[in-house]
């Protein structure tokens, strides 16, 4: 009987480096058929892949012989017969995981013949007698095509397997040193997956410091302007009492102008009354002093309340651009309830400086017409 094929893969299949024994060398342009094979007369499997004709593993499997998961999808196994180690990647993990055991599964039943006395029946399977346990896998196209390649290489394979037992090149100590080469491969391989994350690690750190560093500028910022709005807040809350005590002021001074006015009016009618005219106040006299002075005065009360309202139009202005910078850089309650608050003050001031505004104007106009 010839070999049979009991399982088979696609993977990406490779060689040690035999000069560095740490490198890892393509066996073939891309993903190969990978499959394992069962010799009934001999006992024997053999993992065997083939590509464009050109034998790309050749392994047979043997008791000593483990297979080592170095990698999340990536395992090798040391063949000592091929003097080389085999490493095989696969897409996905669960793929290793079936050629694992699969591996095993073989190793074991290769073991369990060699510890069998001479002329004892190997463990059999329900389903055949002559066969080991092995898994049920129907023989697809592709495993038949690369069976038949298999046969056609197979001399060569037996060839070149004698040519390297019997050349004597192989050290006695080759199991142990592959194995050795296998683990410092897997080590190294690790070493560079952690280099790999400490890397990205640092980079992560040094982008939080980076970013600390502006947060803080930026904080520095935000409190540098909420301090000086609250010093622009607090001036313009005096600014309101200092308007609001002028304001009282020209009441009181108005109130005194009206005072007067209504002295004078007495002391002309009784003047008129008496018909006596005082070489220093007569009528006209009278009238004339107490329109010019009233209408002096109302001028400068004037002048002055328009100064004040443009300068007060300008702070308007200036706290205005103030408040919607602020408003800009952050949206904090508490600086939009300061914002709305210097707002309303704006408003109730200039509200009263309208009113004194249109008072005085109303003053001018009725000492115009006495």
């Amino acid at each position: 009987m010839g070999d049979r094929p009991v399982y088979s893969c696609r993977c990406h299949v490779f060689r040690i480096d035999a000069t560095t024994k740490k490198t890892w060398i393509p066996a073939a342009d891309g993903p190969v058929q990978v499959s394992f094979f069962f010799d009934p007369s001999k006992r024997a499997y053999r993992v065997v892949s083939i590509d464009s004709g050109k034998p790309v593993i050749n392994s047979t499997i043997v008791a000593g012989m483990t297979f080592s998961r170095t990698a999340q999808k990536f395992g090798q196994w040391s063949d000592q017969r091929a003097n080389t180690v085999y490493g095989v990647g696969f897409n996905n993990e669960e793929e290793l995981t079936k050629f694992a055991d699969q591996f095993e599964e073989a190793k074991e039943v290769v073991a369990r013949d060699t510890l069998s006395p001479v002329g004892s029946p190997p463990p059999l399977d329900a389903s055949d007698n002559n066969e080991p346990r092995v898994r049920a896998l129907s023989p697809s196209p592709v495993v038949e095509q690369q069976q038949q390649s298999f046969s056609r290489a197979n001399a060569s394979l037996d060839s070149e397997t004698s040519k390297i037992r019997t050349s004597g090149s192989i050290e006695k100590d080759a199991p142990e040193h592959n194995r050795n080469s296998s683990s410092e491969n897997g080590i190294d391989s690790l070493i560079e997956n952690l280099r790999i994350d400490n890397d990205r690690l640092k980079t992560s750190l040094n982008q939080s410091q980076n970013n600390i560093k502006k947060w803080e500028v930026e904080l520095h910022t935000l409190r540098t302007n909420n301090s000086r709005l609250q010093s622009a807040l607090q001036e313009n809350s005096r600014n309101v009492e200092e308007w609001k005590c002028q304001l009282l002021q020209y009441r009181d001074e108005n109130a005194k102008l009206r005072a007067r006015n209504e002295e004078l009016e007495i002391e002309i009618d009784n003047i008129n009354r008496s018909g006596t005219h005082s070489p220093k106040v007569s009528k006209k006299s009278a009238k004339s002093s107490l329109k010019s002075e009233e209408v002096e005065r109302v001028k400068q009360i004037l002048e002055k309340v328009t100064a004040e309202l443009v300068e007060v139009k300008e702070e308007n202005m200036r706290l205005k651009s103030q408040l919607r910078q602020s408003d800009d850089r952050n949206g904090m309650g508490k600086q939009a309830y300061e914002n709305s608050m210097v707002c309303q003050l704006q408003a109730d001031m200039e509200l009263r400086l309208r009113e004194l505004v249109d008072m005085n104007r109303k003053l001018l106009t009725y000492v115009r017409k006495t």
